[in-house]
């Protein structure tokens, strides 16, 4: 048998991580935000009866919701990393 040498953790500073943890919030409500837009012109388009706009619309905002999600599944990680 040999016996590894496992390499020591690095210690994350925890005024780092939450300033990290302070960006990804924002970034997320910066696609939680730009998500809203989308869905209010999808709203418009709808109400003119072009559906087709309306469609492509929500397509944009689904995916600034699933960027948001992103942010906030990282701000998880990281805020049970430092508790």
């Amino acid at each position: 048998m040999s016996s590894e040498v496992k390499p020591a953790k690095k210690i994350k500073d925890p005024k780092i991580e939450s300033q990290k943890i302070v960006d990804n919030h924002k970034k997320a409500a910066m696609h939680h935000e730009a998500a809203a837009l989308h869905h209010h012109e999808a709203a418009k388009h709808q109400l003119a009866g072009n559906s087709i706009m309306a469609c492509g619309c929500n397509t944009k905002a689904k995916d600034q919701t699933d960027l948001a999600k992103k942010a906030q599944k990282k701000n998880a990680k990281k805020q049970s990393a430092i508790a």
